[in-house]
């Protein structure tokens, strides 16, 4: 799966299930109540539900060839805690989403054979997973998929330190990843857009 978004492109391996949340069609009835979600909701085969949001502050204007300025970056606490909000909005989303499927008969009833003929790829099946690993198994991580100008490393590493002083419910550290710096590589290839 190839998704494109902030300037960059997302290769996500076959068996992941992966949704662009913010252009999905349960994100847009909930934004209009003040939600705020994140990019990417992925579950890989093994591990937490993944929260991926991105933010790309390289400099894109061929004509200038210098990071982008300082001041024009955004204020790492407000950042950090817009991230935070962002994260806690997606997993009460999830919980929304998960009610409104409880109250469908078809849901209650087709769901177990859902699982059971393997239709991963169903909505019905994909919202259950994300639910059950965010709250039952309570895995979920927050990654804030970052890229910045080699000049903006001192603002990195403060919205770094302020977005881990921030609580998050379930309890983990939020991870601060890049192209350079990418764990679910090979899985996960992420390119910048020419």
């Amino acid at each position: 799966m190839t998704f494109q978004e902030s300037g960059l492109r997302f290769h996500f391996p076959s068996d992941w299930l992966v949704r662009k949340f913010d252009s999905h069609h349960f994100y847009r009835g909930l934004s209009g109540f003040g939600f705020k979600g994140v990019d990417f909701i992925a579950l890989p085969p093994d591990g937490p539900l993944l929260l991926i949001e991105i933010k790309n502050y390289f400099n894109r204007d061929p004509r200038v060839n210098a990071p982008v300025p300082p001041e024009q970056l955004p204020a790492p606490d407000i950042l950090a805690d817009k991230l935070q909000k962002k994260s806690a909005d997606t997993l009460e989303a999830i919980d929304a989403i998960q009610r409104y499927y409880r109250r469908l008969w078809t849901y209650r009833f087709f769901l177990s054979w859902s699982f059971r003929l393997r239709r991963s790829r169903s909505e019905w099946v994909f919202w259950t997973l994300a639910f059950q690993r965010a709250h039952s198994e309570r895995q979920a991580q927050f990654v804030c998929w970052l890229e910045s100008d080699d000049g903006q490393t001192d603002w990195r590493e403060t919205l770094s330190s302020q977005l881990k002083a921030l609580t998050f419910d379930p309890p983990f550290e939020p991870l601060i990843v890049s192209i350079a710096n990418n764990p679910f590589y090979p899985e996960v290839k992420v390119e910048l857009l020419p």
